[in-house]
């Protein structure tokens, strides 16, 4: 993972440094029924800047009539070739260290979005993104008898949407 990491690090500082960033509030997507404030940093990748490659990380929550009070940590790649793009987000699920409630939480630990999507760019900084695909959730199992843990796939495939709405900077 660290030479992944490494290896991906000297691979963008190659990039013409023309990178633009942006905030966007998300619902749906990764988030089944949640929202999250995301961050993402758009990264020509020819000069003509039609290409992009766009990370993103975020913090949100779930619905609060869903589940127990849940927190969402959010992480996403794109590719895009001019407005339409091909991407992967993963939302991590957990306890919110901010509420207390004595309702167990029985949500998913993380859900995997494969999407494709469409941004609408408006005259001014702002932009629309909407994207479709499907929900892959996994649990984390824990066996007690030996101490590990596993993680489980759910088992339904799900198709699902979701829309961001954001600002570039």
């Amino acid at each position: 993972m660290k030479n992944a990491l490494i290896v991906t690090c000297i691979i963008f500082s190659f990039f013409k440094v023309d990178a633009q960033v942006g905030i966007e509030v998300q619902f749906g997507g990764s988030n089944f029924l949640g929202a999250s404030i995301n961050t993402k940093y758009t990264i020509p990748i020819c000069d003509s800047s039609r290409h992009t490659i766009t990370p993103s990380l975020g913090i949100g929550f779930l619905l609060p009539t869903w589940d127990a009070p849940t927190s969402i940590i959010h992480f996403g790649v794109n590719y895009a070739y001019k407005k339409i793009g091909i991407g992967v987000e993963a939302s991590g699920f957990t306890d919110n260290p901010f509420v207390s409630s004595a309702k167990v939480r029985s949500f998913v630990d993380v859900i995997i979005y494969p999407n494709v999507n469409y941004t609408f760019q408006f005259k001014s900084p702002l932009y629309l993104s909407v994207s479709t695909g499907i929900y892959l959730a996994y649990s984390k199992e824990s066996k007690y008898y030996n101490s590990s843990n596993n993680w489980h796939f759910e088992g339904d495939i799900i198709p699902g949407g979701g829309f961001s709405l954001g600002y570039k900077f």
